[in-house]
């Protein structure tokens, strides 16, 4: 980076060079080969021997559990901070937990230094406790490395201030098989609706389902797509927040357009399935396609052994839409310093080497996720497919477009979604039980 961060030390900021804090990513020819270059068999030596004896502690309560693959690149990470700059960094592993313990912690005193958790429930929700980054991230020239709509999607929950650093970010879409694809005779991914009833006729002819999906995340991300499509994520929260269901014809559309993923043999029998079933169909070489986002093909693999070569496309779009491909579901993990803290800049330090360079490309080829630096540009093999449609993917949906924003009927709204794609439900019932919630 251009800039030194502003309150370290000259020891601390050679050290954090090493870690890639400071220096930047790793270029896109030397990307596939970090940890094992030069630079990396230097690291111990420079870092030991610039190594104050600072005494300061930090208590990071982590979203990870201690066996994940993430929890296992973060202490990496953590040990070399701390021979770095004499800086300990106390992990405790809260698991997913985390998200409901952060708050009562905070509100009850307890010495936390940062956290981590969905960038987006940092944002929303904790932002009473976390510090305003925005004068740390420009000292830092930290903007440089970030994505874009990511940073946008922070800001616009906290009045134009950061109080995030997004890491390992997900996008979403439809991740296929291309062996199945090339044995089906498909030559090119759908990229309309209607491309994509194409696609999965010819799949079904080749004797595979063209498609699967779990009940619960995989139907509504369904849904929430191809509704987004037509009416955009504003319309989505139009129609939950006042229950415009009835009102609004391409509701009944789109709903029609899933059941005719079901009702036309494109889903697999078990479809919609207990989660994680339906996915690890796909695994099995039973199924060529699902909606889902960029963890799955490394969940697929960990669930059944299964060694696929991923291809990738965006959720088409629709004649007379609103959305096209630049609207996904797009976000982050993401940490947050909690502004008591009395070390909120060893901790920003610290987070830049997770966020940047070397441990950022480690985190990513650890768990085949995206990398969150953007100038760490190769990208693991299982998700590359999503690489160039991911540049263009400007509007950052909620989930499933926000189905799932109104509590008082959320789970109404997935219950009818669920009812629907098993056929229990035809379009009007379907239409006609959520507008009843009114």
């Amino acid at each position: 980076m251009k800039k030194t961060f502003a309150r370290m030390t000259a020891a601390a900021c050679a050290a954090a060079m090493i870690l890639t804090g400071c220096s930047g990513a790793a270029s896109s020819s030397t990307a596939g080969t970090a940890g094992s270059s030069s630079t990396a068999g230097t690291a111990g030596s420079t870092a030991a021997s610039a190594a104050p004896s600072s005494g300061v502690e930090l208590t990071y309560w982590s979203m990870w559990n201690s066996t994940e693959g993430q929890a296992k690149v973060l202490q990496e990470a953590a040990d070399a901070y701390e021979a770095a700059t004499g800086v300990k960094i106390n992990i405790e592993w809260k698991g997913r937990d985390v998200k409901n313990l952060i708050g009562p912690a905070l509100d009850g005193g307890e010495k936390i230094d940062f956290f981590d958790q969905d960038y987006i429930f940092i944002s929303e929700q904790c932002a009473k406790y976390t510090a305003d980054l925005t004068d740390m991230v420009a000292a830092a020239d930290y903007e440089k490395h970030a994505m874009p709509v990511l940073l946008d999607k922070a800001k616009s929950y906290t009045d134009g201030k950061l109080k995030v650093i997004p890491y390992q970010p997900y996008t979403s879409g439809v991740w296929y098989n291309k062996a199945m694809f090339e044995d089906a005779g498909i030559e090119a991914v759908p990229t309309t609706f209607d491309e994509l009833l194409d696609v999965c006729e010819k799949l079904k002819a080749s004797g595979v389902n063209p498609m699967t999906c779990d009940q619960g995340d995989g139907t509504l991300l369904l849904m929430g797509y191809q509704l987004a499509r037509y009416v955009g994520q504003d319309g989505i929260l139009d129609l939950v927040d006042n229950v415009k269901w009835a009102e609004v014809p391409e509701a009944l559309k789109a709903a029609e357009d899933i059941q005719t993923l079901f009702k036309n043999g494109y889903m697999s029998e078990y479809a919609p399935a207990n989660y994680p079933d339906g996915q690890n169909e796909v695994g099995y070489e039973e199924s060529a396609m699902l909606v889902q986002c960029s963890w799955v093909p490394n969940e697929i693999a960990q669930n059944t052994g299964a060694e696929i070569d991923w291809g990738f496309f965006p959720w088409p779009t629709v004649e007379n839409g609103v959305d096209g491909t630049e609207g996904a579901v797009v976000g982050s993990q993401g940490f947050g310093i909690v502004d008591a803290s009395e070390h909120k800049q060893e901790a920003f330090d610290f987070i830049m080497t997770v966020a940047t360079g070397e441990y950022d490309l480690k985190m990513a080829q650890a768990v085949a996720s995206i990398p969150a630096d953007t100038e760490n540009t190769t990208w693991p093999a299982q998700v590359a497919g999503a690489e160039p449609y991911f540049k263009e993917m400007s509007k950052a949906y909620l989930w499933a477009g926000g189905l799932q924003t109104n509590a008082d009927y959320k789970d109404y709204v997935l219950e009818a979604i669920n009812k629907l794609c098993k056929q229990e439900l035809d379009p009007a019932g379907y239409i006609a039980e959520l507008a009843s919630m009114k």
